[in-house]
């Protein structure tokens, strides 16, 4: 009897046991799926998040809007933030302000990441356009007289693109070895014009002051100015100008060390798109694309 009982005991012991284990396991399981659910839902939260990207421009811009609507399709929120001066949106990316800009070429981002050792780096070239000059007081470059006064941009890339630029038409001479940033202290000027530099923000300014004065297209068509009929001579006539090393294609800029960014690709290749060339076309007629010539990043 004894022994039976002893039996009973241990069986209702290995019961009690087994329901005790399996309510262990069926809670862990429990804890395990809200953990996970946790997770997903952070990661989540997170990925939404890292999907509002805050793009620095200068003036307006359509084919960002482009991109804007393009990315929102996909999730990807971009803010456009405009800024009114040069010097700005490289300060604001470095600092984390932005998460990428898009209004400088090459040479303009290295001369910046030098002096003032900005970590930012390309991810995508836009476009290449030239530096041309106008005048609203000659209508030709041989109507320029010794001692005339040139506007130029006041920044040692442009600077030198434009003396460059002055040069090809035989204004000054630029020494062969000065590349692609010759400064004034490098040029011969035998008819002795007044080179003067002045900030990019404020050059357009100077057309009606001065014989001769340097712009971008797009600082022209806001002037009022068609780069192709209005300009009296301009150092890009075709793609084909294009060098792999030429440090004047426009490019996109990130942080270092988030380059690979894989929403930041993405809103490369949105941008490096047909419809994007349809757009920027419309507002400025010389420019051309720059994917790819180059592009390593």
């Amino acid at each position: 009897m004894k022994k039976l009982y002893s039996i009973l005991i241990i069986g209702l012991s290995l019961l009690l046991f087994t329901a005790c284990g399996n309510n262990n396991q069926k809670q862990n399981a429990e804890n395990k799926e809200q953990a996970t659910n946790k997770v997903s839902e952070t990661k989540e939260n997170k990925e939404t998040k890292d999907k509002k990207v805050k793009v620095g421009i200068i003036g307006d811009s359509k084919e960002w809007d482009y991109v804007k609507t393009e990315a929102a399709k996909e999730g990807i929120d971009i803010e456009l933030v405009q800024f009114d001066s040069y010097t700005l949106p490289n300060a604001a990316l470095d600092l984390g302000e932005i998460d990428l800009n898009s209004f400088q070429h090459v040479a303009y981002l290295n001369g910046e990441k030098e002096q003032l050792g900005y970590k930012i780096n390309p991810i995508g070239n836009t476009f290449i356009g030239p530096i041309a000059v106008y005048s609203k007081k000659i209508k030709s470059i041989e109507e320029l007289k010794d001692g005339d006064t040139i506007v130029i941009p006041e920044d040692a890339t442009n600077a030198g693109r434009t003396l460059n630029l002055l040069d090809k038409i035989g204004l000054i001479k630029v020494p062969e070895d000065a590349g692609y940033t010759p400064t004034l202290k490098d040029i011969e000027n035998p008819r002795n014009f007044k080179i003067l530099e002045f900030n990019s923000a404020n050059i357009k300014s100077a057309l009606d002051e001065v014989e001769l004065v340097a712009l971008y297209s797009g600082q022209a068509s806001d002037a009022g100015l068609r780069p192709i009929e209005d300009s009296l001579a301009f150092d890009l006539n075709s793609a084909d100008d294009i060098k792999p090393d030429n440090p004047y294609i426009n490019v996109i800029v990130a942080r270092e060390g988030e380059e690979n960014n894989p929403i930041y690709k993405r809103i490369v290749e949105l941008y490096q798109s047909d419809e994007v060339i349809k757009l920027r076309k419309k507002e400025t007629p010389v420019v051309f694309p720059a994917w790819g010539i180059g592009e390593k990043y």
